[in-house]
């Protein structure tokens, strides 16, 4: 093969990567098991949005596929670094609800995901004639869809038969009711696996064909290769328009990890998490902004420092002690003086390390809020550049109303850091449950706030760049 033919199938490559999509797919195969997950799904979704990265830059569909499994992405890695270091027996409530919340999230985040990305395909395959890559994707369709359910629902029979030890009157030298509800729950695990990884196989050897036919479809990679030079690569403005929707898709995960979920006093949803996706939107924006958007890094990674640190510390101390509920798990400063005078200077230690998270927190969002300032300015309002009184008054109207949205979002997120001190000093003095969810009062309407914001980000922006998409 001459360089001029490698370098033609280089080109070829660059749209689609068949085998990229397929490493990733293959870690979709395992079920989600409540703790244990061999492949993770993280690592495959990962792998898949690196298969089609360009792709998403020319289809709409790939593009919404793509948000998806970012989302899904952090979502896998959160809960499976949260099971595997917090969870110390099968089947109470909370690995449950856990379970059952995220099983459904991850299942409808995978199915969305890939069916928008087989939309894409198939559509761009129609408008070139390829026939042979539109046999069978209803299938394709009702396999991804299923597997998804299988993995995600499948996973809460074991966790919800191991709640119950009461299987009646237990014969005298026959299994204890223990034993015989751990015998269900091994049972039923087992089945799990069985039935989803066996299906798996089979779904991700149809894939394969798929992909495989795709792979050998050389004038319509070629053709998506050159859609893309014409489309992306020759277009400034549309660089700059994919850079601003992907930041907003990173903000509003990050959202998602701010909030807290307190179960058994330890963040199921890490925010140092929330830090680092935080930090990806100020590099997805740096070469728009450079030094704000460096500003704001800097004062991310001191967040996340402090996030990881108080995260870290709180499981440590969690698994220190003995959990006692009658006596009160939430552990004020007095309870933990009388029941584990030794682990004193920790929880003080911990109680601190939470103040400077929230005291960095309110640092970050002040400098990553002031640089939607510039962003506001100049890339939304109104396509047209005319001299219209009506066009001038409704771009004026617009970046009015997102301005407005800002400096409450400004003002919220100072509220969200004071009531996460606030939690951590009410913790010193209280032993009661209701305690751990006071950082909701300004968290959560900070986080709704920033979610409607960004929606109405995306309008003005979509306005700005109608011509230019």
């Amino acid at each position: 093969m001459d360089q001029r033919q490698k370098e033609k199938k280089e080109k070829i490559r660059k749209p689609l990567s068949a085998g990229l999509i397929l490493a990733g797919l293959f870690f979709f195969l395992n079920p989600n098991v409540g703790l244990i997950d061999v492949l993770p799904d993280f690592i495959g979704a990962v792998l898949v949005i690196a298969g089609f990265l360009q792709f998403a830059d020319i289809d709409e569909r790939a593009r919404s596929a793509q948000k998806a499994l970012i989302i899904l992405a952090f979502t896998d890695a959160g809960k499976t670094l949260a099971l595997l270091l917090l969870r110390q027996s099968e089947g109470t409530v909370w690995t449950m609800i856990f379970t059952f919340v995220f099983g459904i999230a991850e299942a409808g985040l995978f199915s969305y995901a890939l069916c928008k990305l087989f939309a894409g395909i198939l559509y761009r395959a129609a408008r070139h004639d390829c026939a042979r890559l539109l046999r069978g994707f209803s299938a394709l369709y009702g396999l991804t869809v299923l597997i998804g359910v299988l993995k995600g629902l499948l996973s809460i029979l074991p966790e919800l038969t191991a709640l119950s030890t009461d299987y009646g009157d237990v014969v005298e030298g026959a299994a204890s009711s223990a034993q015989v509800s751990h015998f269900i729950y091994t049972a039923l695990t087992i089945f799990n696996v069985a039935v989803v990884t066996i299906y798996g196989i089979g779904w991700w050897i149809y894939q394969l064909r798929f992909f495989r036919t795709l792979a050998r479809e050389e004038e319509f990679l070629e053709s998506l290769s050159a859609q893309y030079d014409e489309e992306v690569g020759s277009k400034p403005s549309v660089l700059t328009y994919r850079a601003l929707k992907t930041a907003g898709v990173l903000v509003a995960a990050a959202v998602v990890f701010l909030l807290p979920l307190y179960l058994d006093g330890t963040d199921h949803l890490p925010d140092y998490l929330a830090g680092i996706l935080f930090i990806l939107a100020c590099l997805r924006l740096r070469k728009l902004y450079p030094a704000p958007a460096r500003r704001a890094m800097i004062a991310g990674g001191v967040y996340t420092l402090f996030a990881a640190a108080e995260w870290i510390a709180e499981l440590l101390f969690r698994v220190s002690i003995v959990v006692d509920y009658d006596a009160g798990y939430y552990l004020s400063a007095r309870t933990v003086i009388n029941r584990y005078p030794a682990r004193a200077s920790a929880y003080f230690s911990i109680i601190g390390v939470g103040v400077a998270k929230y005291l960095a927190l309110a640092v970050f969002l002040f400098f990553f809020l002031a640089l939607f300032k510039p962003i506001i300015a100049e890339h939304t309002g109104v396509a047209f550049e005319t001299s219209s009184a009506h066009s001038a008054e409704k771009d004026r109207r617009i970046k009015q109303k997102l301005y407005s949205f800002l400096y409450v979002l400004t003002g919220l997120a100072a509220a969200a850091a004071a009531a996460g001190i606030l939690r951590r000093v009410l913790r010193m003095f209280s032993d009661y449950m209701l305690v751990e969810y006071s950082e909701l009062i300004g968290v959560l309407p900070f986080a709704v706030l920033l979610v409607v914001f960004l929606f109405k980000l995306q309008d003005g922006i979509d306005n700005k760049y109608y011509l230019e998409k």
